[in-house]
């Protein structure tokens, strides 16, 4: 028997391990341990080593932890809103995302800024910071998450306008391919008044100017 052969009849046994387990996430956390053995090995490393030999359990627990879903970006925005308006713009800046290139499986990291003019509902600091995090789990795109926020503000707070930028560095474009250790990617997306409103559209880029994004 081939290396190959050896190693898809190791899949399927795994497939079949996996699948005679009960709860979704027994499921997954075997699925992962048993993924990373196969890596390891078609590495050519030696799994029984002392560096590897738990290699499997800290990458089943890495993965577990960052993509572990614990509801949508609205469900997370919905737990504390307020009902009360300002006749102001809030601007809620540098809130840290973190999540994987769904092309590579390769984290990228960044920042968020968040603007919005409230209408008759305002939402608590802490839970726009539980939002990004939400929107963020999982394999996904920087352009996806930008969407997903401004989707999330409109649809539970109904504001004036939203407007959502985030800029991070991807681990894929830093470690292979063009290696570009220093390059960063802009996205962002415009609701409502900052779309419509060239007054508010350059309040919110003046107030963001103010300071550099430093990640």
């Amino acid at each position: 028997m081939t290396e190959r052969d050896s190693t898809t009849g190791y899949g399927d046994l795994i497939r079949k391990k996996a699948l005679s387990l009960t709860g979704d996430l027994t499921w997954r956390a075997t699925m992962l341990e048993e993924a990373a053995a196969l890596i390891i090995r078609a590495l050519d490393e030696d799994p029984t080593r002392e560096g590897l030999v738990d290699t499997p359990r800290r990458f089943k627990d890495m993965f577990l932890d960052d993509f572990s879903r614990n509801g949508s970006a609205q469900e997370a925005l919905s737990q504390m809103v307020m009902e009360e308006t300002f006749d102001q713009m809030i601007i809620v800046r540098d809130v840290p995302v973190r999540s994987h290139c769904e092309h590579h499986i390769l984290p990228w990291v960044g920042k968020v800024c968040i603007a919005y003019i409230p209408k008759e509902k305002t939402a608590g600091l802490s839970k726009i910071t539980r939002m990004v995090e939400a929107a963020a789990r999982g394999l996904t795109i920087q352009e996806r998450v930008t969407e997903r926020l401004a989707d999330a503000m409109v649809e539970v707070l109904e504001p004036l306008g939203v407007m959502v930028v985030i800029e991070a560095k991807h681990l894929c474009t830093m470690i292979r391919g063009v290696r570009a250790e220093n390059q960063k990617f802009t996205t962002s997306k415009a609701k409502g008044v900052f779309l419509t409103k060239d007054a508010a559209r350059l309040e919110f880029l003046a107030l963001w100017s103010r300071g550099d994004v430093t990640l």
